[in-house]
């Protein structure tokens, strides 16, 4: 056979399979990445010691979403036996059918179908605030399915202090200082310590706003989503990346020397539904004691 025909059904076959794998294999590939948190023995009362948060982002439940597929992504995030799941926002995306009541059942049926003893939380992103219809449709269905949404409000999880920040894109994000110091304080003295710090943990949308903004200190971690990791790259490298998803677009960044931000993939796909070396993942976070005595700071390490 000619070597150029050779070359040319080569180049053909490989550009198949790529398609192929795109739109088909990796998209349905979810990736689990798990997250340790060890801290030093001379706090009495670790938060969520033993326990798992599961994070998830980027849903973008659309046209192009099956209910078995989204039914199966469910089922991945219970297989990790949380006992807190948090949503990082983008339920939806610009071709969401949102007056479709047979399409809102079947995602209703599948975000109802998890469960956690310490709750369900969810933060809006960017899609689900860029218009008054997608965030009412957004707030209406998440609450009906058990979570509970904050936008610029902290809570305790189970001597955990959290603060939700709004979507940086089309919101205001902040950070109430008073009331956050008050949960702080509170889940202080739950783990014995004299003082106000106390390792937390920051939800923003969009991965490049915390860096950025430096809105708090101390030790923390800070989950995004927005990324995708860049959805479709060139094996690996990102072709696209979005507004406030530039820089720290993908896996774990040290920012400073206390904070560590972890940017999740997502589930789901935009625009484009395929995704190319950047595998959609759930990320799992555990709280355990560091058995090595002689550390006397927290340490965040992805395992």
């Amino acid at each position: 056979m000619d070597i150029a025909l050779i070359v040319l059904f080569s180049i053909l076959g490989f550009g198949a399979f790529c398609l192929l794998y795109g739109f088909f294999i990796e998209p349905r590939w979810v990736k689990r990445r798990k997250i340790a948190i060890r801290f030093p023995s001379y706090y009495k009362r670790i938060p969520c010691v033993g326990k798992r948060i599961v994070f998830f982002s980027d849903l973008h439940v659309g046209s192009a979403t099956s209910e078995t597929l989204l039914r199966h992504r469910m089922r991945a995030i219970m297989r990790e036996k949380p006992d807190a799941i948090i949503f990082g926002g983008d339920l939806v995306e610009e071709r969401t059918p949102l007056g479709d009541t047979e399409f809102r059942s079947a995602i209703l049926r599948a975000l109802a179908s998890l469960n956690a003893p310490l709750g369900k939380w969810a933060i809006f992103g960017n899609h689900d605030v860029e218009a008054p219809r997608y965030r009412e449709w957004t707030i209406s269905l998440l609450r009906e399915a058990g979570f509970t949404i904050l936008e610029n409000e902290g809570m305790e999880l189970d001597g955990l202090p959290v603060w939700a920040f709004a979507d940086a894109l089309h919101g205001e994000p902040t950070l109430d200082r008073g009331s956050f110091s008050c949960i702080q304080k509170q889940c202080a003295r739950s783990a014995g310590l004299t003082d106000d710090i106390i390792f937390s943990l920051y939800l923003v949308h969009e991965t490049d706003w915390f860096a950025k903004s430096l809105p708090a200190q101390g030790p923390a971690i800070v989950l995004s989503g927005h990324s995708h990791h860049g959805q479709v790259t060139f094996f690996g490298i990102p072709l696209i990346r979005p507004p406030m998803g530039i820089r720290y677009w993908k896996g774990f960044y040290r920012i400073g020397d206390q904070l560590t931000q972890i940017v999740s993939s997502g589930l789901g796909t935009v625009h484009i539904h395929a995704r190319f070396f950047a595998r959609p993942d759930i990320v799992t976070i555990t709280f355990v004691e560091n058995r090595n005595r002689k550390m006397s700071e927290i340490e965040v390490i992805e395992l």
